[in-house]
């Protein structure tokens, strides 16, 4: 398998064509393992409210709307401007969200975060890639913060990366608790926490 899978990270322009064949090109809206993964998501936080919170890879939106209401501030960001477009449509008027077209690690928003969650977006980089942006991810939490991943687990033939070799990556790499580890039929969910 490894002979077809990409040696480059996935870039802004195969996004934009997903979505320009797709508004929502992976069902955000409509399945139910996507619903199911969201409320896994949100049940690892712990009914905590956040005070500035990033989301990577937010696509149109479905989950940023779950997330809000738990935020003071969410800032959440995709390299996608089709899909901006889509979540500032769909997030228009909730107070505290701010949308922002952006890839990881070199346009990260700054910091500090008591909150980050990468769901589904970090195995289109390459290995170094990721490993650049989870130092980075890791220098934007605020003290005591959290790092939340989840990533579908199946194996994939054109990422970069499978699911279990981020989790996997990141575990090794960061410098932080793995407070919560999940793992379903189909995703693997693991959170981090600053002590």
């Amino acid at each position: 398998m490894s002979d077809v899978r990409r040696r480059a990270p996935l870039g802004r322009d195969y996004f934009e064509r997903l979505y320009e064949r797709s508004d929502d090109p992976w069902g955000f809206e409509t399945s139910a393992y996507e619903r199911a993964k969201y409320r896994r998501t949100l049940e690892a936080l712990d009914n905590r409210r956040f005070h500035r919170a990033l989301e990577v890879g937010c696509s149109i939106g479905v989950f940023t709307a779950l997330l809000a209401p738990r935020c003071d501030e969410l800032v959440a960001i995709d390299v996608s401007e089709r899909a901006i477009a889509r979540a500032r449509a769909r997030l228009a008027g909730v107070p505290g969200v701010r949308l922002v077209r952006a890839g990881i690690p070199a346009e990260l928003p700054p910091g500090p975060f008591d909150l980050i969650v990468c769901s589904e977006v970090l195995y289109y980089l390459t290995a170094d890639v990721l490993r650049n942006a989870a130092a980075a991810l890791e220098e934007a939490l605020a003290p005591g913060g959290t790092l939340l991943a989840v990533h579908w687990t199946e194996p994939t033939r054109h990422y970069p990366l499978q699911g279990d070799e981020v989790h996997d990556l990141l575990t090794g790499q960061l410098n932080l608790d793995l407070t919560y580890s999940l793992r379903e039929q189909h995703f693997r969910l693991d959170r981090w926490e600053q002590a």
